[in-house]
């Protein structure tokens, strides 16, 4: 149930002061918030950037917050505004899962709407679309790899990498001269990943990536025409040669940066 029907669904029960309930509710969360992370009163007025008594007035449920307040108090708790406006200390997780799979749904919804993509757990898909909306690139489903193609028809190889797993980006599990050959022809996106965080986007051009196109193929050769298992791009290369066309800022909210 979206988050805020089920505030609608409490208040009607037995609530008629609806503006007092809501108080009521953001005092609640906002004092078990504050003493989950260990904080005084004094110390998250200083946080939000306001008057320590003016925290005691909303914890007492006697200040009506305006909506740049909350997202004040929010953000210093690192929390988001909807998180103070509905009970979140009596939940089971299954209470968790349904306030948050709404917003799981227009996720998806996203990204079948822009890019095609039908299943954002499957195969990346989640993180292939932040970085599609960011480039401003667009998914060519059915092809080989995680392949994209610009408003221009120009198409890129896209390639990510978890760094709490590996500091190295996987590129084929049978690479040879015909992949390869199809690898010199477009540009490389690099996307660098800490859990679900986006950090980094990477743009790499064939000439920054010949030298291992060249050590592949010298290995191929060498193995007897043998496809070579998936060889690695080490992070630190991807870092040092490619241009950084996206980085991830303080705030954490994602900007579009086309290529």
């Amino acid at each position: 149930m979206p988050i805020f029907e089920e505030f609608k669904m409490e208040m009607g029960k037995e609530n008629p002061d609806k503006l007092q309930y809501l108080q009521g509710i953001i005092a609640d969360n906002i004092i078990c918030y504050r003493k989950k992370k260990g904080l005084t009163q004094e110390e998250l007025a200083h946080l939000a950037g306001i008057d320590r008594t003016y925290i005691g007035y909303i914890e007492n449920s006697k200040h009506n917050l305006t909506l740049g307040m909350l997202i004040k108090i929010a953000d210093a708790l690192g929390i988001e505004c909807q998180d103070l406006l509905v009970k979140q200390f009596e939940r089971t997780p299954i209470d968790e899962l349904n306030a948050l799979f709404p917003s799981v749904r227009k996720f998806q919804e996203l990204a079948e709407v822009t890019n095609g993509i039908n299943d954002i757990f499957q195969d990346n898909g989640g993180k292939l679309l932040q970085v599609l909306l960011i480039t401003g690139l667009k998914d060519l489903p059915g092809r080989e790899g995680n392949d994209a193609v610009d408003k221009n028809g120009n198409e890129y190889e896209l390639k990510s990498v978890n760094i709490k797993l590996t500091k190295s980006f996987s590129t084929h599990h049978h690479m040879n001269p015909t992949i390869i050959a199809k690898y010199r022809k477009v540009d490389w996106i690099f996307a660098v990943y800490e859990g679900i965080e986006l950090l980094e986007i990477y743009r790499l051009k064939p000439e920054d990536i010949e030298p291992y196109y060249t050590k592949w193929e010298e290995k191929w050769y060498n193995d007897g025409g043998k496809d070579i298992n998936n060889p690695k791009i080490p992070l630190k290369y991807v870092r040092i040669v490619g241009q950084l066309i996206y980085q991830l800022g303080d705030d954490k909210i994602f900007k579009e940066s086309h290529l």
